[in-house]
């Protein structure tokens, strides 16, 4: 492949900038842990890797070897925004969205016909960033969705309990968040919850106060 211009790579750049932020905007928008300039410092990140790769290997060496490796390295950027709260795993999107935009920098920097793919693909990431989160929720996922405080003692027992509770009884918690009162003595929990149509709410009140560390709960 022969070596690309100043002006080409510093065109692939640009593209890079924008491509990435395209996907950069949609992850900001939604309060994730990676959003825009994460996105298009990956991006950027890659195009540029890719570009070293070409200039480097020229005629004579495999250009492959020092973009292979940013397949594997982007991983441990992305294991960054996975957060384990209690039974929830947070941020895998946010995660593989990073690793998608890694290989539509590298697209960038190959050049030609994959320009065209590197903006169909920003394009579908988008796109199923924003649709399929609306599939699931009427297609998917059936039932009401309601927002749960449990109040507890501080710890991470009593938030495993009553997570485990909520399993149990078939909920699907959708967002997980946590404050202590100010005196220090108790947490509230807030949880956003998909409930499922067979959901027994006798039942969970039964189990939800029997656990220890639980002191009550409310329904918003």
């Amino acid at each position: 492949m022969p070596e690309p211009s100043l002006w080409d790579m510093l065109l692939k750049l640009i593209v890079s900038v924008l491509v990435g932020g395209l996907i950069g905007v949609e992850r900001e928008t939604h309060g994730r842990p990676a959003g825009l300039r994460t996105h298009i410092l990956v991006c950027l990140g890659s195009t540029l890797f890719g570009l070293c790769s070409y200039t480097i290997a020229g005629n004579r060496f495999d250009p492959g070897r020092i973009s292979a490796q940013i397949v594997t390295g982007i991983g441990f950027l992305g294991a960054g925004t996975i957060m384990r709260q209690g039974s929830v795993v947070r941020g895998l999107t946010t995660a593989a969205s990073i690793w998608t935009v890694a290989a539509i920098g590298l697209a960038v920097a190959v050049g030609g016909d994959m320009l065209l793919v590197a903006l169909a693909a920003s394009i579908l990431v988008v796109a199923t960033l924003n649709l399929i989160p609306h599939f699931e929720r009427r297609v998917l996922q059936k039932g009401s969705e309601r927002v749960l405080n449990i109040t507890l003692a501080p710890g991470i027992e009593p938030t495993c309990n009553a997570l485990g509770v909520l399993s149990s009884c078939g909920a699907r918690v959708r967002v997980l968040g946590s404050e202590e009162t100010p005196d220090g003595a108790r947490q509230v929990l807030r949880v956003r919850v998909r409930l499922p149509d067979s959901f027994d709410e006798a039942m969970f009140d039964n189990e939800i106060r029997s656990q220890k560390g639980v002191f009550g709960y409310s329904w918003e």
